[in-house]
């Protein structure tokens, strides 16, 4: 009755990236200053919670848990030596 056609799309070099491990971290404090720089700075980044972490963030605000800052590969260098410059890394 209906045909189904086979729509391959092929996927475009520049949509795909990778994503590094910039920083480990383990408080609050240093948390919120790399988000700060990287934002300061424009370098787009992804925050992955450990554990109950990002729960306790949106209910508390805050969270005790380890939080791993991943980076696009391109930019990886860039904001290694940013966060160089403040003793960050």
């Amino acid at each position: 009755m209906f045909k189904r056609k086979n729509k391959i799309q092929k996927r475009n070099k520049s949509d795909d990236f990778e994503l590094v491990l910039l920083k480990i971290i383990n408080n609050e404090y240093e948390f919120n200053m790399v988000k700060g720089i990287l934002d300061e700075h424009k370098i787009p980044y992804i925050v992955k919670e450990h554990g109950i972490g990002g729960y306790m963030r949106i209910i508390s605000g805050t969270s005790n848990e380890r939080v791993d800052i991943l980076v696009e590969k391109s930019v990886f260098e860039k904001a290694k030596a940013i966060l160089e410059q403040f003793g960050l890394q």
